[in-house]
C-alpha cells in the first residue's frame, strides 16, 4: 500500500473514533440532564454498566418521581419499552421503616446494617416479589433486571404516558364490579400461588388498561405468607380495596370474610 493511502487510512481511523467520543460525551451529557444530577457517583456507574450491557439503551424522562424513588421510561437494547425504577441513596429513616416487611423473609435472611446495602436488598426483593408474581400469572409488571438500586421492568402504557391509576381512571359506573373481581382474583393469585401479600394495595397502586384489565404495581413491600406480619398486611390490603369499591357502589363481602376465602382460615381478632 503507498504511503499517502496508509496515511489516509491512519486519519480516516482517528477521524472515526474522535467522532464515536464525542458521540458518547453527548450521550452522556444528555443522560445526565435526564437524571437531574439527584444521584450520586455510584448509582451513576451502575446506570452506565447497564447501559453497556445493553440492558439499558435510552432514557427518555420521569415518570413519577418520590422521595425515595424515581420512575424512568426507558428503552432496552432489544427494544422493550422500559420503567426504570432508581431507588435514592437518600435517609437512613428508609430502613427504619421498611425493615419490618423485610424480617423473616426466608428468601433474604440477612438484614444489612448498612443503608446502601439495605436499599440494594429492598430493591432485589422487588425484583424477585415482581417475577414470583409474573410467573404464576398474576398481572403486575414483568421484571427484567435488577442491580444495586437500579431495577427494570415493563413499561404498563403506550408512547411512554403510562396508563391511568384505579383512582385517575374515568371508568362508567357499570365496570366497577368488574374491576373489583378481577382485583379480588389477583390477590387470591398472589397469595396463593406467589405466596406473597402485596401490602400496600389500593386504589394509587393499580393500574387500568384500555381494556379494563389491571395491572397491581409497587410491590416493593409485599412480603411473604409466612412471615408474621403478614395477616394483618393481608387485612389491611382488603380492608382498603373493600372501602374503595364500596364508595363506588359494589357491594362486597366484609374484608374478614375476603380473608378466609383466601386463606382458609379465620381472620384473628
Amino acid at each position: 500500500m503507498p504511503r499517502e493511502d496508509r496515511l489516509e487510512k491512519k486519519l480516516r481511523i482517528k477521524e472515526y473514533r474522535y467522532e464515536r467520543e464525542q458521540r458518547y460525551l453527548r450521550k452522556r451529557s444528555e443522560l445526565d440532564e435526564v437524571l437531574e444530577e439527584v444521584f450520586d457517583q455510584q448509582t451513576l456507574m451502575t446506570i452506565y454498566e447497564l447501559m453497556n450491557r445493553r440492558l439499558i439503551k435510552d432514557f427518555y424522562g420521569v415518570v413519577s418521581a418520590g422521595k425515595e424513588s424515581r420512575i424512568y421510561y426507558a428503552e432496552s437494547g432489544s427494544g422493550e419499552t422500559l420503567a426504570v425504577k432508581i431507588y435514592l441513596i437518600t435517609s437512613a429513616e428508609f430502613r427504619r421503616t421498611r425493615s419490618m416487611y423485610v424480617l423473616h423473609d426466608p428468601r433474604f435472611r440477612r438484614v444489612p446494617r448498612d443503608f446502601r446495602d439495605f436499599i440494594y436488598l429492598w430493591a432485589r426483593r422487588e425484583y424477585r416479589n415482581l417475577k414470583d408474581a409474573h410467573d404464576v400469572g398474576v398481572p403486575v409488571p414483568r421484571p427484567y433486571f435488577v442491580r444495586n438500586n437500579v431495577l427494570g421492568m415493563q413499561f404498563i402504557g403506550v408512547d411512554g404516558r403510562r396508563y391511568p391509576l384505579l383512582v385517575e381512571a374515568e371508568l362508567e359506573p357499570e365496570l366497577y364490579p368488574e374491576i373489583y373481581s378481577k382485583t379480588i382474583e389477583a390477590v387470591k393469585r398472589l397469595y396463593q400461588g406467589a405466596m406473597l401479600v402485596h401490602s400496600d394495595l389500593s386504589e394509587y397502586n393499580i393500574f387500568i388498561t384500555p381494556k379494563n384489565d389491571i395491572v397491581l404495581i409497587d410491590l416493593s413491600q409485599a412480603v411473604r405468607v409466612e412471615q408474621p406480619v403478614a395477616d394483618e398486611l393481608l387485612l389491611r390490603d382488603l380492608r382498603n380495596i373493600t372501602r374503595y369499591f364500596g364508595r363506588m357502589g359494589v357491594e362486597a363481602p366484609e374484608p374478614e370474610a375476603l380473608f378466609e376465602e383466601i386463606t382458609g382460615r379465620p381472620a384473628q381478632p
